[in-house]
């Protein structure tokens, strides 16, 4: 259950540096030619299996500001549940898939968008599947563990 605030609590300033994207969205920060397409900006393709959809937002300051120069990345399991890399019960993930993804926002709106799938339930170490989520990260918040949250696919 969230909590209501009466107002937005201040988190700790930028740690990365002013320089985060010309290293992480180089095309995005107006430097072509280093990557044909900025790393993590398409998670998806023709041919990946799956419901797509969207997945959209602003980040907001604890003045209800939007953070135009955030960053976003995702991490999620394709749409049968199963993670690129290894799979502890064998299975292969659909390699039209990438299962992470970054997003800088919109340097006007502060907006930031995924085109991705609708992922499958991940069982757990003992067994039950697990709810079908997606995990944001916002980078940066601390240098040392960036804050992120987990999001529920319904």
């Amino acid at each position: 259950m969230t909590q209501a605030l009466e107002r937005r609590k201040e988190t700790p300033s930028q740690t990365a540096g002013p320089f985060v994207h010309i290293g992480c969205v180089p095309t995005f920060a107006g430097i072509l030619g280093v990557y044909p397409e900025d790393p993590g900006c398409s998670l998806v393709n023709s041919r990946t299996k799956g419901e797509g959809i969207s997945i959209r937002g602003v980040i907001l300051d604890g003045t209800d500001t939007p953070l135009r120069d955030a960053m976003v990345e995702i991490w999620q399991a394709d749409a049968d549940g199963v993670y690129p890399g290894r799979d502890a019960r064998g299975l292969a993930a659909d390699p039209d898939f990438t299962g992470w993804g970054r997003s800088a926002g919109d340097y006007a709106t502060g907006e930031w968008a995924f085109e991705t799938v609708r992922p499958g339930r991940v069982p757990f170490r003992d067994g039950p599947d697990g709810a079908a989520h997606h995990v944001l990260d916002r980078c940066p918040r601390h240098q040392y563990r960036a804050s992120h949250k987990n999001v529920l696919s319904r």
